[in-house]
C-alpha cells in the first residue's frame, strides 16, 4: 500500500455491508466502530422499506458503546411524514447500543433538509451537518476517542 496515496483508507477494508437495497445502505467499519447509512431517493411508505429495522439491529450488533454513525442523505427526497415514527424508533435503537455522535450529509432538497432537521433535534447525542462525506468522515475521526 502506498501511504502517499491521496485518498488511502486503510479501514475501508474492513468495511462490510449489513443492508443494501434500493431505499438505503449500510455498513460498518470495525476499524473505526462506525455505521455508514446511505439514505437513497424516496421512500413512499413502511412498506418500501420492510426490513429497516431487523436490518438495524443487525448493524447495531457488530458495534461497542460510543460508535459513531455517518449518514448521507444527499440523495434522499422528503419522506411522508409516516416514516418520520421509523426514523425515530432506529434513532432509539441507536442510542441504546451506546451511538457517540453523529454526521450528516445533508439532503440537496430542501423540503428533506428541514424534515431531517426536525427528526436530528430530538437525538440526544452531538451532531453535526455537512455537504461532503469527506468532511464528515474527518469531524468524526477527530471525535474519536
Amino acid at each position: 500500500m502506498d501511504s502517499k496515496a491521496p485518498h488511502n483508507d486503510p479501514s475501508a477494508a474492513a468495511r462490510q455491508h449489513v443492508a443494501r437495497n434500493s431505499c438505503y445502505e449500510i455498513s460498518y467499519d470495525s476499524v473505526r466502530n462506525r455505521l455508514y447509512f446511505n439514505i437513497l431517493g424516496y421512500w413512499k411508505n413502511n412498506d418500501s422499506v420492510p426490513e429497516y429495522l431487523k436490518d438495524w439491529d443487525k448493524a447495531l450488533q457488530l458495534v461497542s458503546p460510543g460508535f459513531t454513525l455517518l449518514i448521507d442523505m444527499r440523495t434522499m427526497i422528503t419522506h411522508p411524514q409516516q416514516l418520520n415514527t421509523l426514523h425515530e424508533q432506529s434513532q432509539r435503537k441507536m442510542r441504546a447500543a451506546g451511538l457517540g455522535s453523529i454526521a450528516n450529509v445533508m439532503p440537496t432538497d430542501r423540503i428533506a433538509s428541514l424534515q431531517v432537521a426536525d427528526i436530528i433535534k430530538r437525538v440526544d447525542v452531538p451532531v453535526q451537518d455537512f455537504v461532503t462525506c469527506e468532511e464528515a468522515q474527518h469531524w468524526l475521526d477527530k471525535t474519536m476517542v
